[in-house]
């Protein structure tokens, strides 16, 4: 045995240890050599997993609500078995080595399903971070969801009275929505997620003067707030808005039409909505994206193909072929993932800017009426 040697790398070891990480980088760049650099992770795969058939609004501007496009009107609620999500968690945490996360969400209200609370807990007993959305005209048992961790907790809004919310959220009452915000913050405010709510504040032409209702609200209830442009859906009614206004979206001022012209002739294969998204229905079958309408045809069932065959089917549908063609994909994602150039066109046409709309709108002074050129009146 050869103690000298032992020791030595014995001494190194220890001196590894005692010396602080921040230090060793710069002694290394001070000498010359640059640290590798950490290692970056693969942004997860989303899985958007409608776990009921259908939902309790028919909002305006949503598929749901449109009789060509929904998947409920007049149908029976139907929700999703406990043993098929489990069979998805199993498989979509296999498909992805485990870098995934799962939204109980697309074009339904999960918090119908009268078991979320056990769907939820098949999520994190596999690992996968879980998250859900709601409009929260459902009075939904809260308590439920504090044993659990989520990624995500989305509140979709459009107004602060019941007059303007329902120019959107059709069919809807803003009294459950604001008397269940104040009971998640009741239930809720010491629960790790509580941080992760995001009330998310669809805008238009006729809401933008609730914005800072709204966010003055949530910040006495310490819930996030976040403005996002209304936008058409489905994908059908982009495509017509490439045209003109379909009936009835007039209100809508983002626009497929503004951001046509904003982008003129580029186009962009770029698309995290079939990159690194998964969309299944209440029966596990998948679609294209997320903003296909639900009575769409399905392209086949997730536990009976493969991840690879999935991919090959939603990348070469006609669909796909289409959305890129048109620029309707730069659209639908608000045009987050291209050039800097094209981001800046996109903002410049629009009709208004989000971040002003969250502050207090200010006092105007009273105009003086100053008559036979009298000083005004202190």
């Amino acid at each position: 045995m050869n103690l000298h040697s032992n020791g030595s790398a014995s001494f190194t070891t220890t001196l590894k240890k005692a010396v602080p990480v921040p230090l060793k980088h710069g002694i290394k760049r001070l000498i010359g050599i640059q640290p590798d650099p950490p290692e970056k992770k693969a942004k997860p795969v989303e899985y958007w997993i409608d776990v009921v058939s259908g939902c309790n609004l028919r909002c305006t501007a949503c598929p749901v609500g449109m009789p060509e496009f929904t998947n409920s009107i007049g149908q029976r609620l139907r929700e999703m078995d406990l043993e098929l999500f489990e069979q998805i968690c199993i498989k979509a945490k296999n498909d992805t080595g485990g870098n995934l996360r799962i939204g109980l969400y697309n074009w339904t209200e999960p918090t119908l399903h009268s078991r979320l609370d056990e769907i939820i807990a098949i999520s994190v007993k596999h690992g996968i971070p879980c998250g859900i959305s709601s409009n929260l005209n459902h009075n939904y048992d809260w308590t439920k969801l504090k044993p659990f961790p989520l990624w995500n907790f989305t509140i979709t809004v459009s107004g602060f009275t019941q007059k303007v919310y329902a120019i959107n959220h059709r069919g809807g009452r803003i009294e459950p929505v604001l008397a269940n915000l104040i009971r998640i913050s009741e239930t809720l405010s010491d629960w790790p997620s509580y941080k992760d709510i995001d009330v998310r504040y669809l805008v238009h032409r006729d809401n933008k003067h609730e914005v800072h209702l709204f966010k003055h609200f949530c910040d006495k209830l310490g819930l996030k707030f976040t403005p996002y442009h209304a936008y058409y859906m489905p994908i059908e009614r982009m495509f017509e808005g490439l045209e003109g206004v379909p009936d009835g979206f007039d209100y809508i001022e983002y626009s497929p039409q503004m951001v046509s012209k904003a982008i003129g002739d580029h186009r962009s294969q770029r698309c995290f909505m079939r990159d690194s998204q998964v969309t299944l229905d209440m029966d596990g079958n998948y679609s294209v994206c997320c903003v296909e309408s639900p009575s769409s045809p399905r392209l086949g069932n997730y536990l009976e193909d493969s991840y690879t065959t999935m991919q090959k089917r939603r990348v070469s549908s006609e669909l796909c072929a289409k959305c890129t063609a048109k620029g309707v994909n730069i659209f639908a994602t608000y045009g987050y993932e291209e050039p800097q150039e094209i981001q800046d066109a996109i903002r410049a046409s629009l009709p208004f800017d989000l971040t002003a709309l969250t502050a207090p709108p200010q006092a105007e002074a009273p105009e003086t009426k100053q008559e036979n050129n009298s000083p005004p009146s202190l």
